[in-house]
C-alpha cells in the first residue's frame, strides 16, 4: 500500500489534505504546550475517522488524538507516541518522516513513550498497545508526515505574521523560518507560542518524492549512543519502591514439568526471601538481582521432562515429513506428475525423479538479552505473576 502511494506521489505530485475525506476535527489539533510552546495532537489510523459507502448520515467522532509533537521555546522537538525501539530502528525512522516535513535535523528529534493505555494507543494492525509486525512506518507513513508539514505551516504563517509579510514570501529550513527577500531569519523556538494561537491550515501538501532530503537516506541510529555509553533505560532497570526481583528456571523440554524442587542452599543466601514453585518453572525472589542469580544457581531442581523427553531433531523431521505426504499426497504427484509445469522443476523434472526435501533447525526469535517484566503484586491476590 505503502509503495502504492510512493508511485501515485511520483506520477502525480505531491498529495493535498484537500485530496482525502480525512475530516481536520478528527486529525489534528493545535494548542499550547504546558510551559509554552506549541504541542500538536494527532490521530493515527486507530483512530482516524473513515466514512464507508453509502453513510453519508455518518459524522467523525470526537477528536481523540494518540500521538503528539511538542516543540518548545528552545526548538526541541519532542514526538510522544505508541512505539518503542526494540533495535529494529523504529525511533530513527519515526524521527525520519518528522524531520523531513518539518524542515528540522534528525538530530533535533527525540521520542518518548506513550504511557500504557489500551483505549488511545492500541496499534491499528492487532487492536492493543504494542510494537511488531513491521507495522511501525506502514501505519505512521502519511499520518506523521501530515502532522509534520501542518507544524511547519503554523511555524511559517507565525513568522510571517511577526515580519507582517505574506507566508509564501517565507521558507523554512533546518529548524528556522527565512524571509526570502530579505534573509530574515526566527527559529521555531522563537514561533512557538505565536504558532500554538494561530488556526489550522486548510490545505497542507506533503513534499513529493523529488524533493525528499530525509526519508530514504542513510541516517545514524538515534539509539546506538545512549546503548553504547550505557545510559539507555531498559526493561530491566525498572525500579519501583520496595521492589523484589525474581529470576526464573523453567523445564527444559517443552510439555515438561516441575518434578521436585530441594531449596535448602537457596534460601541461606542472604537476600533471598521466596522460593516460588509453579507448574513448569520455579522462581527465586530476593532483595536484589546478584541474590537472586545466587538463589537460583543454589536451586537442587528435578524435572518430569514429559512425554518429549526423548524427542530428538531426526522424530520431528520425520513427524513433519509423514504429515506432509498424507495431507498432499505431494510425493506422489512429484514422482511422476502428468502436470508440465511441476516437471520443468529441478526436483520433479523426468519421471522417476525424487522430490527434494530441505531441513533446518528451528531458531527462537528471541533477543539475546535478558527478558524481563515488572509487575506489581496486591495483597490477597491468589494468582502468581508469570
Amino acid at each position: 500500500m505503502d509503495r502504492e502511494r510512493g508511485r501515485r506521489a511520483a506520477r502525480h505530485g505531491p498529495e493535498s489534505a484537500s485530496s482525502n475525506a480525512l475530516p481536520r476535527r478528527a486529525f489534528l489539533k493545535a494548542s499550547a504546550a504546558a510551559g509554552g510552546g506549541l504541542l500538536l495532537s494527532y490521530s493515527l489510523p486507530a483512530l482516524v475517522w473513515h466514512a464507508g459507502a453509502g453513510s453519508a448520515a455518518a459524522s467523525p467522532p470526537a477528536f481523540a488524538p494518540n500521538a503528539f509533537i511538542r516543540i518548545d521555546r528552545n526548538g526541541r522537538v519532542t514526538l510522544v507516541m505508541h512505539k518503542v525501539e526494540m533495535g529494529q530502528g523504529t525511533y530513527t525512522s519515526m524521527s525520519m518522516l518528522l524531520a523531513e516535513e518539518l524542515e528540522v535535523d534528525v538530530s533535533q528529534v527525540q521520542l518518548e513513550h506513550a504511557p500504557p493505555d489500551d483505549a488511545r494507543y492500541a496499534e491499528p494492525f492487532y487492536g492493543v498497545q504494542e510494537t511488531g509486525g513491521s507495522t511501525s512506518v506502514r501505519g505512521n507513513w502519511e499520518p506523521l508526515r501530515r502532522a509534520g508539514a501542518t507544524a511547519r505551516a503554523l511555524l511559517v504563517a507565525a513568522a510571517a505574521a511577526t515580519w507582517n509579510v505574506d507566508p509564501s514570501s517565507c521558507r523554512a529550513a533546518k529548524g528556522e523560518v527565512i524571509h526570502t527577500a530579505t534573509g530574515r531569519t526566527l527559529g521555531y523556538g522563537a514561533l512557538v507560542d505565536t504558532a500554538a494561537r494561530l488556526p489550522l491550515p486548510r490545505d497542507i501538501m506533503l513534499k513529493a518524492p523529488k524533493d525528499w532530503k530525509v526519508i530514504g537516506t542513510p541516517a545514524k541510529r538515534l539509539d546506538a549512543p545512549a546503548k553504547v555509553n550505557g545510559t539507555a533505560t531498559f526493561g530491566i532497570d525498572a525500579q519501583i519502591p520496595h521492589m523484589k526481583i525474581a529470576t526464573l528456571a523453567v523445564c527444559p523440554v517443552f510439555g515438561g514439568k516441575l518434578a521436585a524442587v530441594d531449596d535448602t542452599r537457596a534460601k541461606m543466601i542472604k537476600g533471598v526471601q521466596q522460593v516460588v514453585r509453579l507448574d513448569d518453572a520455579v522462581a527465586v525472589v530476593a532483595d536484589h538481582m546478584w541474590a537472586a542469580k545466587q538463589g537460583l544457581a543454589a536451586l537442587d531442581i528435578r524435572w518430569d521432562e514429559g512425554p518429549n523427553a526423548k524427542l530428538s531433531t531426526a522424530d520431528i523431521v520425520q513427524q513433519l515429513r509423514a504429515r506432509t505426504v498424507a495431507m498432499s499426497g505431494w510425493e506422489r504427484k512429484c514422482r511422476r506428475s502428468p502436470e508440465p509445469r511441476l516437471r520443468k522443476w529441478p526436483a520433479c523434472r523426468g519421471t522417476r525423479s525424487k522430490c527434494t526435501t530441505i531441513c533446518w533447525a528451528a531458531a527462537s526469535g528471541v533477543g539475546s538479552r535478558w527478558i524481563s517484566s515488572s509487575g506489581r503484586c496486591r495483597s490477597g491476590s491468589k494468582s502468581p505473576i508469570r
